[in-house]
């Protein structure tokens, strides 16, 4: 048996992650800092009123993926929080589209801020005295001593519903104090602090796709599943518009994001990304992008793209890895 790794309290009730790389914080202000960005991205940037958490995409002109951020709208500013470890890339892309006579500026504040990610039924309630009351539902909320909260949707993937996410970004200087209330009402809850391996676990149990293991630019945003989420089909023209708007109406799918179990002992030691091959034929029918031992399933579980002839989920039907290594495709989220 893999070493042991608890998950069930962070499915049961809140999970707090305190992660060692943190999303880097980028601003963008200026007066057309709306219109900068509305070239650039995926989703609308211009109606969302003040308040908003918006998930998108920074696509190649092909339409294939090459960051995914949340963009948190304030009265002056845009907050724009893109993959741990690619706040260089992400700064030169936005330079890149930074025309001489654009009204715009792009900031880096990565530094000034650390943070918590809190996931669960209970995430939301466990931090509402941390948090100012707010008169309004938005998901983006100021905490008491600095810094602010955003409350990711519980639907995501798929349109599939993985359950409350909360990432807080604190200012360095109040980090101790919040981190160790915050840790102290998790426990109090019932939950459970994760370390990385687990909180990369309870992810790949919600079947929720990461960067780069799956979003990345081998992919467009309909095959992990985000479009629905990421993608705005009434806003005009921006980088990789037209692929997107034609797969939408015109084409269809050829890969989409997909579940695995993994047949025989939990103790895999795999490489990834392995293709998935057809037993039938040999051909390839796919591509295994990760894999963990989950706790809640009690099996090896693992997340990746199959061909559009084998996304169809059939119990009796089974795949192969390249290894060897018998699969089945299931629904996500696992958990």
């Amino acid at each position: 048996m893999p070493q042991s790794i608890n998950t069930h309290p962070a499915h049961d009730k809140v999970g707090l992650y305190i992660p060692e790389n943190p999303s880097p914080v980028i601003a963008v202000g200026g007066e057309d800092r709306k219109s900068f960005l509305q070239g650039i991205l995926s989703q609308d940037i211009v109606r969302p009123e003040d308040g908003s958490l918006l998930f998108t995409f920074f696509l190649n002109p092909k339409a294939r993926i090459l960051f995914e951020a949340w963009a948190a709208i304030f009265p002056t500013e845009i907050l724009l929080f893109p993959p741990p470890g690619t706040r260089e890339d992400f700064i030169a892309h936005l330079k890149k589209y930074l025309f001489f006579r654009t009204k715009a500026t792009i900031e880096d504040r990565s530094g000034q801020f650390r943070e918590l990610r809190l996931m669960g039924p209970e995430a939301v309630t466990t931090l509402l005295p941390v948090l100012l009351p707010s008169e309004t539902p938005h998901p983006v909320r100021s905490i008491r001593e600095g810094g602010f909260a955003l409350l990711r949707p519980p639907v995501f993937q798929m349109d599939a519903y993985v359950g409350p996410a909360v990432d807080m970004f604190v200012p360095v200087n109040h980090f101790d104090s919040i981190r160790d209330t915050v840790r102290g009402r998790v426990l109090q809850t019932g939950g459970i602090e994760l370390d990385r391996q687990a909180y990369e676990t309870y992810q790949t149990e919600k079947g929720i796709p990461e960067f780069p293991s799956e979003l990345n630019e081998n992919h467009f945003p309909a095959e992990v599943g985000l479009d629905t989420l990421g993608v705005s089909y009434n806003k005009g023209c921006y980088v990789g518009q037209e692929p997107v708007t034609r797969l939408k109406f015109q084409g269809h799918l050829n890969r989409r994001l997909s579940g695995f179990v993994l047949d025989g002992e939990p103790e895999y030691a795999g490489t990834v990304p392995q293709p998935i091959l057809n037993p039938e034929d040999g051909n390839e029918a796919g591509l295994l992008t990760r894999y963990c031992y989950s706790p809640a399933m009690g099996r090896t579980i693992g997340i990746g793209f199959l061909r559009k002839a084998h996304w169809e989920i059939d119990p009796d039907r089974e795949l192969v890895l390249a290894d060897g290594r018998r699969i089945r495709v299931t629904p996500l989220p696992f958990v």
